[in-house]
């Protein structure tokens, strides 16, 4: 009697799954131009990792160990970064945080938003404030968003058209980001946690667990 009622819930347990490792995916700008088209990412356990890219509205521009770009004006839907995941079948993903570095010319992008796909980007999860040409790296807890199943995508978009000198962006301004910096270097990071979906134990499982029980129950009184 223990080992049936140790099988059905060991089943229990396999259902609710474990959780994986905590970097979920990361692109590495060390030793990049800037005018690379792309960046190539690097996922984890049932999750591929989305390259890095920019949108139809931007150029590429030199930037060292970072992905660079310029044209940004603020008014352009076509001005952004892209990045993201997509999460293996029978799988969800709970993002914890996203580490980037960023930097603007001081024409360039005075605040840059942080959008996701799960509301088809309409709304920033965050705001990265942009001073004149200094590295800002940031540690964005995405927790919020919940659980994240198939694709998702995080866009860098400009929010408003004021550049980081306070003037309006200028096109010839330029955008960066890259490798997260506190006193070693980390590749652009999301984390988090990717588990199962949880599957629901089929009715007769729940009857023979209860059945069971009640078995044991009986017995314990004829005792």
């Amino acid at each position: 009697m223990k080992q049936v009622l140790a099988a059905v819930a060991m089943m229990m347990v396999m259902a609710a799954g474990s959780a994986s490792a905590a970097t979920v995916a990361e692109w590495d700008t060390t030793g990049a131009l800037g005018t690379e088209l792309s960046i190539a990412g690097s996922g984890s356990v049932n999750v591929v990792a989305d390259s890095l890219v920019r949108g139809s509205g931007l150029t590429p521009s030199s930037a060292a160990n970072n992905f660079g770009s310029v044209g940004w004006n603020g008014t352009d839907p076509n001005d952004y970064y892209q990045f993201g995941i997509s999460v293996a079948d029978g799988y969800s993903t709970t993002l914890n945080e996203l580490w980037i570095s960023t930097r603007s010319s001081s024409t360039g992008p005075g605040t840059i938003g942080v959008y996701t796909s799960l509301d088809n980007y309409a709304a920033p999860v965050y705001a990265i404030t942009q001073a004149s040409a200094v590295y800002v790296n940031s540690k964005i807890d995405l927790s919020s968003l919940g659980a994240i199943v198939g694709a998702f995508s995080i866009r860098l978009m400009e929010i408003g058209d004021t550049a980081a000198n306070g003037y309006p962006t200028a096109g010839t301004g330029t955008f960066r980001a890259g490798d997260y910096y506190d006193g070693t270097y980390h590749n652009i990071t999301l984390s988090g946690d990717t588990t199962p979906v949880p599957t629901p134990i089929p009715a007769a499982a729940y009857l023979l667990g209860s059945g069971l029980l009640g078995l044991a129950g009986i017995r314990r009184r004829q005792q």
